[in-house]
């Protein structure tokens, strides 16, 4: 009898996951008997805002105020945020059971329902909403996954404002993996197929607007990885997708001069629309405690897609090398990579672009107190024409490059603390082409920026000061700004912990073009704990712009804000 109780017990909560569990992280029901049946915690806050300008018309109203709150409910373990908001211009209430879902596991085992967000691989379901059901089982090495659902909702037409957003079709389908191994060693296949609800077409869609058609797709992708010699591993994953178009098209693919396509009938429905694409990356490499190197090669074709991921950058071929290194007990680490890229793969444009793909970062503790970070990117670009030839002024050579430093200083004592850090960063797009001629104007661009800043803190009176200084410098063709700053401030801590204040003031010189500007933004916090669960909190927000430009779009403007804000927890 106990038993039955038990089992009726979890049973109900998971109808109550499926029904209306907001989407989370995996449930663990081995501790169930643990598991509170009812939890609640949230904040509500009450928030009052002042505004006023002058020089400018208002961008708000003179005052207003806002409640809000956060209530989180829990049954069983699983959390059902809502949240909510009032203010003297708008009323709403907010709860996510539109996308909820759950994954309880209990030892090997993991389910899926509702809405839930998977990755059986990048190429195949790969990061995927999906709404439905599905289970993954991995006991020992053996991994098999199966997930079934709606990829995507049909779109409708907004038929208050008449408007057509390009519509979409109901899109359903399935995915499931099976593979066999552990993180070091695994084989592991994939499988997708989706398809489009013709009869999920909304209604109304103007005919001339109409050019939207229901598509199929399969995919097989597979994984693996091996590691030879403890510290030697190869690793590939790719993919082939079988794209339908249109899967009522009435084009049969005796049209089509494709074998592949032709032998795929026997198995696939598919018609003239129908494509298949491939993409593939691997690597080897070597990797011990201090070091490691490893070769990467990546290939996705052309307009490569599957409905069971977002978005791919397609048409690309590169070879990466990228090593790194720890030395000297950490003391000093370098990672980086340099490869090749292009795209026109199949000599379908008239153009090929390569590039040199570039970046390295650095970190170095010269002393206990003294380090330094370096970091460098290039990415140069070289297009050339392939199967038409034309004007040498359209050809692309281009090269953006960045370069940073970041040292940083400590001073650590028993009742103070010094922190000094800076940041140098030098970018630069340079264009090789020469438009007209040799003496045309130059189209690089030039940006730099340089940043101190340094921090006081006084550790038994709870009490810290900061200053930066900043400048920042961008030049171009018919382009020339300089920015200037430095900002002064404090943060304190008061009466045993209770109350927190805080003061920020910041001056920037902006010279743009021969004009020239002064912006003034001040801001200050006062925050008092009344219990552990209520607070009291202050803010005001000052800003002062004063330009010698005279026109409507840049006059000279004072802007302040406060806020007086209550806070409970519970």
């Amino acid at each position: 009898m106990k038993t039955a109780v038990k089992i009726l017990k979890w049973m109900h909560c998971l109808l109550i996951g499926l029904v209306i569990i907001p989407e989370g992280k995996a449930q663990d029901f081995s501790n169930f008997k643990e598991l509170k049946p009812f939890t609640y915690s949230g904040t509500l806050e009450a928030r009052s805002m002042f505004y006023s300008a002058t020089g400018i018309a208002n961008r708000r109203q003179p005052l207003s105020y806002l409640f809000s709150g956060n209530p989180t409910i829990g049954i069983y373990g699983f959390q059902i945020p809502v949240s909510f908001s009032f203010s003297e211009s708008d009323r709403s209430f907010r709860q996510p059971f539109n996308q909820f879902g759950m994954s309880p596991n209990y030892k090997w085992i993991t389910l899926h329902a509702g809405y839930r967000n998977l990755s059986f691989s990048p190429y195949t379901l790969g990061g995927h909403t999906m709404l439905g059901g599905g289970f993954e089982l991995n006991p020992g090495k053996l991994r098999v996954g199966f997930m079934y659902g709606r990829l995507s909702r049909a779109t409708t037409i907004d038929t208050t404002s008449q408007s057509l957003v390009p519509f979409s079709f109901s899109r359903k389908g399935y995915a499931a993996k099976l593979g066999y191994g552990s993180d070091r060693n695994f084989l592991e296949f994939s499988y997708l197929n989706a398809k489009d609800d013709p009869q999920s077409k909304p209604l109304g869609v103007p005919q001339q607007l109409d050019v939207i058609s229901p598509a199929k797709n399969d995919v097989f992708g597979y994984s693996f990885k091996v590691t030879l010699l403890k510290n030697l591993f190869l690793e590939s994953t790719g993919a082939f997708s079988l794209y339908t178009n249109d899967i009522n098209s009435p084009l049969n693919l005796d049209s089509v001069d494709s074998d592949l396509l032709k032998k795929a009938r026997k198995y696939f429905i598919i018609n003239a629309t129908s494509e298949y694409y491939t993409a593939f990356s691997g690597s080897f490499g070597y990797r011990v405690k201090n070091y490691g190197i490893k070769v990467g090669y990546k290939r996705i074709e052309p307009e490569f897609k599957t409905m069971g991921a977002y978005f791919f950058n397609s048409d690309l071929e590169n070879w990466t090398i990228s090593p790194n290194v720890t030395l000297w007990k950490g003391k000093v680490r370098f990672n980086g990579s340099i490869g090749l890229q292009h795209d026109n793969l199949k000599k379908q444009k008239t153009a090929q672009n390569k590039r040199i793909i570039a970046s390295a970062n650095a970190g170095v503790e010269l002393t206990k107190a003294l380090g330094l970070d370096v970091v460098y990117t290039n990415f140069s670009d070289n297009q050339r024409p392939q199967t038409a030839r034309f004007a040498d002024s359209l050809r692309i050579v281009q090269t953006t490059q960045t370069i940073g430093l970041m040292p940083r200083y400590f001073i650590l004592r028993p009742e103070t603390t010094h922190a000094i850090s800076g940041s140098v960063n030098f970018s630069s797009l340079n264009d090789f082409n020469n438009y007209f001629d040799a003496q045309a104007t130059s189209r690089n661009i030039t940006t730099n920026q340089y940043f101190i800043n340094y921090n006081l803190s006084f550790i038994k009176k709870q009490l810290s000061l900061f200053m930066n200084l900043n400048n920042t410098t961008l030049k171009g063709q018919g382009l020339s700004n300089r920015y200037t700053g430095i900002t002064l401030g404090g943060n304190s801590t008061l009466l045993k912990q209770k109350m927190q204040t805080g003061l920020s003031v910041t001056l920037t010189d902006a010279l743009g073009n021969g004009q020239k500007s002064y912006i003034l933004n001040g801001s200050g916090n006062l925050g008092y704990l009344v219990s552990r669960s209520q607070r009291l909190g202050f803010n005001i927000f000052l800003t002062n712009n004063n330009t010698n430009t005279f026109n409507a779009l840049q006059s000279n403007f004072t802007e302040t804000r406060a806020e007086l804000s209550y806070q409970f927890k519970f």
